[in-house]
Order: C-alpha cells, then structure tokens, then sequence
C-alpha cells in the first residue's frame, strides 16, 4: 500500500469516526420512551441502528460536498483533494453522484475493495463512476 492508499485509508477512518461520535451523541440524546411505540396493542421496540448510522455518515458527506468541495474533514486532515478527469474541481451534481456510490461501496465493500485493487489503478467505485481521482493537495507557499 503506498502512502496516497494509507491517506485515504486514514482519511476515512477520521470521516468514520467523525460519524460515529455523531451518532454516540443522538443515541445518547434521544430519551428511552421515544425508542418504543405501542401500536394497536402491540409494543413495537424502535432502535436506532445501522439506518441512522448511514443516515448521518450520508448527511456528513452530502455536507462536505457542499460545503468543502465534496472533500471531506479527513481528507483535508490527511492533505487529499478530489479532481476531475483532467484535473479540474467536480461539479456539485458530480460530488452528489459520487457521495452517493460511496455509500453504495461502503455496503457492498468486499465488492469495493476487489475494485479499488483492480488492475492496481487506486481507484474506488466512486471514482470510476465519476471519472474522479483523490490527489495530494499541491502545497501552497505562503508569503511572510
């Protein structure tokens, strides 16, 4: 694994854990008697699972796609940046089709896994499907 793989990599472990104390805080918020509802007689247990888990990891990258350039907190930490093609800055529309099949790859993610090693190119799903490449941000020289 090179050292643009083990950014990624660390990039999506900090935008997982960026979720997940996101959801720590909504589990712990929510109180215990909105979690059951009692329908016709029947005490139905509602918990708040894996479904809101991927609903805030899909409002946090909806988030940084438009707020960030469709770069995520762990990204900018780990000095990524996402291009088009030829080099240039995805549109909105093409940030929300890429949002949305990485939460797809991160579902199916044996399937995704098998398809980022393919042909050895790096490239995740979401990357073939909008012709994106992740990059190291270029560094900037800042004047004294």
């Amino acid at each position: 694994m090179n050292d643009q793989n083990l950014r990624r990599f660390v990039a999506l472990l900090i935008d997982f854990l960026l979720v997940s104390i996101a959801y720590s805080v909504l589990i712990n918020l929510v109180p215990e008697t909105l979690m059951s509802l009692e329908a016709t007689g029947i005490k139905v247990r509602f918990v708040l699972a894996p479904d809101a888990f991927l609903l805030l990891g899909f409002l946090y990258f909806i988030a940084c796609d438009l707020l960030n350039e469709g770069e995520s907190l762990g990204k900018d930490i780990m000095g990524l940046q996402i291009r088009g093609s030829k080099g240039d800055l995805l549109s909105l529309r093409n940030r929300i089709y890429r949002t949305l099949l990485k939460i797809v790859s991160l579902i199916f993610w044996p399937v995704a896994l098998v398809v980022f090693f393919w042909k050895e190119r790096n490239l995740t799903l979401q990357d073939y499907g909008v012709k994106s490449t992740v990059a190291l941000r270029r560094k900037t020289l800042s004047a004294p």
